[in-house]
């Protein structure tokens, strides 16, 4: 069995953003596991620690770890605390969703400015190009 261990990783939460903080928590949690990240075992930080990191009431991290739960991504152990759960099959639903998400929020973001969808396309090909 892998030695459990704790992985630090960054959540920034804006409070000036549409989207509930919970689930801003829930899709960074859920995006480290997706990025391979965490692995199968790691430990994620406690309810408090991570609600005193993010300066949020705890209860919000219990709401996340507990969804992230019922979602199969965590499993929890009592006074242990709270662990990375993988599941491929799960994985690659949960990853094309996040990736359609996200494309979703970027297109509305930035038509809300204006921009066409090929403004859009024309604006990632020049980025894609100055990349190579």
């Amino acid at each position: 069995m892998r030695k459990e261990t704790r992985v630090p990783f960054e959540i920034k939460v804006d409070v000036k953003s549409a989207l509930p903080v919970y689930e801003q928590i829930k899709r960074a949690i859920k995006l480290v596991i997706l990025s391979k990240r965490l692995k199968e075992g790691d430990q994620l930080m406690s309810i408090r620690e991570l609600a005193l990191k993010l300066q949020i009431n705890p209860n919000t991290i219990i709401k996340v770890y507990y969804q992230l739960e019922m979602e199969g991504f965590v499993i929890s152990r009592p006074g242990t605390g709270y662990f990375v759960k993988l599941d491929s099959t799960k994985l690659q639903k949960e990853k094309r969703k996040l990736f359609e998400q996200a494309t979703d929020e970027y297109i509305s973001k930035v038509t809300d400015m204006g921009y066409s969808l090929e403004d859009i396309l024309q604006g990632i090909n020049i980025r894609k190009k100055e990349e190579s």
